[in-house]
């Protein structure tokens, strides 16, 4: 786990960046929100790190929300006065934790959120070979390629990615894109394929393929799929 951390304090500093990396995680310490922002953009980081101080951490979370990092676990730490935790809490901070309560209880908090992002992660996200399917954004990428897909679109691209290399039934398809099995026109369906057959290979020359199974489904074939079947012996 990488962690960016920013102290106004020394002695602060000094025991949370030691009990990060007697966790096993890796610290960075920035001297300036303006260096974190910038290191943010460039870097992953699994989360980040702020001391509590009444003057700065407002503008700090402020500026972190503006910069789109809200995505990142924000953990503050400091004495725990009510007023500190709930100005924390206020500005968009997800935890606040006491060092003075010893460093295994900062470490777990800030370990529990690093899983908890990745668990979420994970839930809106499917990767298959070189693809990434983002359900956030609707959009398939590979490299730095991107293609935007409408809400059917993606959910027939999730559920065919599933099962690269399997028929799936126009039952199942109907089921899991449309919410029922028997009422949705074949038609339909074929036309919702035809867009994304064109958007997955608009050139036609690479890119995932759809082949149609007659009186069955579709079945999703990647590339090195798709090759090595032209070129397997009859």
């Amino acid at each position: 786990m990488k962690i960016a951390t920013l102290f106004a304090s020394h002695n602060a500093e000094t025991i949370a960046l030691a009990a990060l990396l007697e966790g096993g995680m890796r610290a960075e310490d920035f001297r300036s929100i303006g260096a974190l922002i910038c290191a943010l953009r460039q870097e992953a980081f699994d989360a980040v790190v702020l001391e509590d101080t009444h003057d700065d951490l407002p503008n700090w979370l402020a500026m972190l929300q503006l910069h789109s990092t809200s995505h990142l676990p924000k953990i503050v730490v400091g004495t725990g006065s009510c007023s500190g935790l709930a100005r924390a809490l206020h500005h968009g901070a997800h935890d606040y934790a006491l060092l003075d309560d010893g460093a295994a209880d900062f470490v777990a908090r800030v370990r529990a959120h690093v899983q908890l992002r990745r668990r979420a992660a994970s839930e809106t996200q499917l990767k298959v070979d070189e693809y990434l399917l983002d359900a956030c954004s609707l959009v398939l990428r590979k490299g730095g390629r991107e293609i935007s897909l409408t809400a059917r679109e993606f959910a027939l691209a999730w559920t065919l990615f599933v099962n690269q290399g399997r028929v799936v039934t126009v039952d199942t398809l109907s089921a899991r894109v449309w919410g029922r099995s028997s009422e949705v026109c074949k038609r339909t369906i074929e036309q919702h394929i035809y867009k994304l057959r064109r958007k997955l290979r608009p050139d036609r020359a690479s890119g995932p393929r759809i082949q149609a199974v007659y009186g069955v489904g579709y079945r999703l074939e990647l590339e090195r799929q798709a090759a090595a079947a032209a070129v397997a012996p009859v």
